[in-house]
């Protein structure tokens, strides 16, 4: 299983889009394309094997293409992993590696780029389907459509077991992203996670997900809040599993760290993002003096384990918000 240049293969072009050299080295099973789904897999140092043996055991598997964007990890293993999963796949399967991070948008567009078919399935690698009838739904979605549009499946954590160091990110995740399809529907773009979407081409080709996010956060709410101002988006309840729970810490520097990209996005949309309760609470936390010493002590309740999830929660939320606020002030 060699790796092949990317000018050999069709429908894959050139080893780079836009200015940017990335690298990239491209790795297929030789299989031709077919079906109407190409499920495409962004990731960075998390590995995405064991999704690629869950989508080759579903129904109509030797259908559905894969492919898979190692966005700059350079972790050898998980490519000889990744390779070995892929090259067990009945369809056609695609790895390409890069040598630069460019983010999770470029990544995404070039995985657009990449495929043969005009509906394009996007799964984060730290996802798995909550069933063998996964793909069948989202095909009958297809033909539900009408016509170019984006249908979110959403998300869950059937199949995740939370340790004491990834309790609260499960909680947060339940409260605020593990919603039923009626409850998205009430506010489509701003419920829209990019972990688990179906995609039409045409709308990729006219809402491009905005490669000025850089880090973790908000480029998909972004591209959502963009979309539904020209093409449908759907939510249905076809969720998959949110496997990748975040310990506490790293979940505080996620959202710590994710402030710039906040307010890109209050920047570009700011009808809709003033009307969230996070965008009000951080700007009127950015007239409080001693945000600094705040946002310590919300930290701190956060990740105080004794504390209930409840009130765990709550200093999270109030963590966000006085991390945003020097963003947006």
């Amino acid at each position: 299983m060699s790796n092949i240049a990317a000018s050999s293969l069709q429908p894959i072009s050139g080893s780079a889009s836009g200015d940017r050299d990335t690298g990239e080295t491209v790795w297929t099973n030789g299989k031709p394309a077919a079906g109407q789904i190409a499920v495409c897999v962004p990731f960075y140092r998390d590995d995405p094997a064991h999704l690629a043996k869950a989508l080759s055991g579903m129904t109509g598997a030797e259908t559905t293409s894969l492919i898979f964007y190692d966005d700059g990890s350079g972790d050898d293993a998980i490519t000889v992993g990744l390779k070995e999963a892929l090259s067990r796949h009945p369809g056609a399967a695609c790895l390409v590696t890069a040598t630069v991070n460019c983010g999770r948008a470029h990544a995404r567009n070039r995985l657009a780029g990449l495929a043969a078919q005009d509906w394009i399935l996007f799964l984060d690698a730290d996802m798995q389907p909550d069933d063998g009838a996964f793909i069948d739904r989202y095909i009958s979605a297809i033909e539900a459509s009408g016509g170019p549009a984006v249908i979110s499946g959403g998300f869950s954590l059937l199949h995740t077991r939370p340790s004491p160091e990834t309790r609260l990110h499960a909680a947060q995740s339940r409260r605020s992203e593990c919603l039923d399809a009626e409850t998205r529907n009430k506010a489509p773009g701003l419920y829209l996670f990019t972990s688990n979407i179906l995609v039409h081409r045409t709308v990729l080709e006219t809402v491009p997900f905005d490669d000025g996010y850089e880090g973790w956060g908000w480029e998909d709410v972004d591209w959502g809040l963009s979309v539904v101002a020209s093409y449908p988006l759907r939510h249905i309840d076809n969720p998959a599993t949110h496997l990748g729970l975040d310990e506490t810490g790293a979940l505080l520097d996620k959202f710590g760290g994710s402030g710039r990209n906040f307010a890109r996005l209050a920047r570009r949309h700011p009808d809709a993002i003033s009307q969230m309760p996070l965008y009000r609470m951080a700007k009127l936390f950015s007239r409080f003096p001693a945000r600094s010493f705040l946002q310590r002590l919300a930290r701190g309740g956060a990740a105080f384990r004794p504390f209930p999830v409840g009130l765990r929660l709550a200093c999270l939320k109030t963590y966000r918000a006085l991390a945003y606020s020097k963003d947006i002030s």
